[in-house]
């Protein structure tokens, strides 16, 4: 009886374990998938910072009070 027991809890182990890698490799997939798709989006944000970025210290440096 004992045996059964312990066999049916190492059942359970081992498919919660390969249950866990699954949702971690699908998350893993999603979050570099939108990191790709998301790469042009990402590189025009980062231009319009470093403009505003650069008005900001054009504005502050304007010899007119």
């Amino acid at each position: 009886m004992k045996e059964a027991v312990v066999e049916k809890s190492l059942r359970k182990q081992g498919r919660a374990r390969g249950q866990s890698m699954v949702e971690y490799a699908v998350v893993t997939a999603a979050l570099m998938g939108f990191t790709v798709m998301g790469w042009p989006f990402l590189v025009q944000l980062l231009n319009a910072l470093h403009r505003y970025f650069n008005s900001i210290y054009y504005v502050i440096q304007s010899p007119i009070p």
